[in-house]
């Protein structure tokens, strides 16, 4: 069973890997409300042309002096809310029923991801065109990227000679240096979605709509797993890339939550602020450095998953120093299944992807707006995957399905009439 396990992970995930604000609002928004164009905004830069310096600095996060040691009763309620995440969620969407199939069936989308290479992004790819066929859309179309502005602008040339009717840019894309690629699209008649890169009630510049999922709860949640296994004694390194656009939002939940909830006669925080430039290309250095320079560092954070081999590397000093990510790829899901971060906070890629198929058909259909798609994550550790593997027992068809179960494909089917 194991081996048999083993071979379902890789098979089905590969088979078939967005990055969700935490306190948010929960009233909805029109249609023509969330239309937000940015006409004066900064000529688009390409990230080519981007000054190649690495620009590492290391920021404490600002910790309350006067404020206690927190109390066994406000780790109770941590450790509470982290165990209520360790479940497969239910399907919790409110959102009106509308009709999908009418909406969809003379429409033509384009999905473009940040980097079709990536594991993550093509399985959301795959499974959007999926959800997009269920919902009853007519077309869809899938852009192989490479992760380079220029097959990005690419794909949006592309679907304006298709004449869709709207594209979804999905995953962690600067929306600055391919404004004028957006704005020829928008010209041309087509609504432009973004997907990926910011969270609720954030906006991404150029883009008609930005779908609001909740990734700063994920940083959240990132900082309570560490407040609570150390009983509020967490000295934490956090990397943060600067040039992501959706780490700095996982980073500003995480931040929220330490300062929230640490004392500084208990814990301490750096974030060592670095550029992408420097995945892999020196940073599992810093942060050895980081934690040499402080022996009591017990955990390291990282918001961006091109960046969680560079933390694991960098526990290989002798501390004993844990690794807590996020993430939906193949990799991530190994890398929690196998030990090597304590922690995954971790995306459906599936559920994700019905997700934005169901906001596009109510923002294409002049339907309500939700405030907060649903979107859940789920903690994932060496021993709840271990525990959902052997209760596996034929019930679902992917390990993907063991993690996430399927309530969530019954509950949009459900809404889409």
């Amino acid at each position: 069973m194991k081996r048999f396990i083993s071979s379902l992970l890789i098979l089905s995930i590969m088979g078939a890997s967005l990055l969700f604000s935490a306190c948010g609002d929960s009233g909805n928004t029109s249609a023509g409300e969330a239309a937000k164009k940015n006409e004066s905004a900064e000529p688009a830069v390409s990230r080519e042309h981007l000054d190649p310096k690495p620009a590492t600095e290391e920021v404490e996060v600002s910790i309350d002096s006067t404020k206690p040691k927190i109390t066994d009763v406000l780790l109770s309620e941590l450790n509470s809310k982290l165990a209520s995440n360790q479940v497969i969620p239910e399907f919790t969407s409110k959102s009106e029923a509308i009709p999908a199939h009418q909406i969809g069936k003379n429409m033509k989308v384009a999905i473009i991801p940040g980097n079709y290479t990536n594991s993550y992004d093509q399985l959301l790819c795959e499974q959007f065109v999926a959800a997009a066929k269920s919902a009853g859309i007519k077309e869809t179309t899938v852009a192989e990227t490479d992760g380079t502005i220029s097959t990005i602008n690419d794909a949006l040339a592309d679907a304006v000679k298709e004449k869709c009717d709207a594209i979804v840019l999905a995953g962690d894309i600067n929306k600055d240096i391919i404004s004028g690629a957006i704005e020829t699209a928008q010209s041309n008649g087509i609504e432009v979605y973004s997907a990926g890169s910011k969270g609720v009630g954030e906006s991404d510049h150029f883009t008609d709509y930005t779908i609001p999922i909740d990734y700063q709860y994920i940083g959240e949640l990132m900082a309570d797993w560490g407040i609570v296994k150390t009983n509020g004694k967490i000295h934490a390194v956090v990397v943060n890339c600067i040039d992501s656009e959706l780490s700095p939002t996982i980073s500003k939940g995480f931040k929220e939550e330490f300062e929230k909830y640490v004392s500084s006669s208990e814990g301490s925080c750096t974030t060592i602020n670095v550029k992408s430039i420097e995945i892999s290309n020196g940073l599992s250095d810093k942060i050895k450095k980081a934690i040499q320079n402080n022996s009591k560092i017990n955990y390291i954070f990282v918001f961006d998953n091109s960046a969680v081999n560079d933390a694991i590397n960098a526990t290989i000093v002798g501390n004993d120093v844990k690794v807590v990510a996020t993430g939906g790829s193949v990799e991530d899901y190994d890398n929690a299944q196998n030990g090597r971060i304590e922690m995954l906070v971790a995306q459906s890629y599936e559920w994700n992807a019905y997700a934005i198929v169901d906001y596009v058909l109510r923002g294409q259909g002049g339907k309500t707006l939700p405030a907060r798609q649903d979107t859940p994550v789920r903690i994932l550790t060496k021993e709840i995957i271990k525990k959902a593997t052997e209760e596996y027992k034929g019930h679902f068809d992917s390990f993907h399905k063991v993690c996430f179960g399927s309530n969530f494909e019954y509950g949009y089917s459900a809404i889409w009439n």
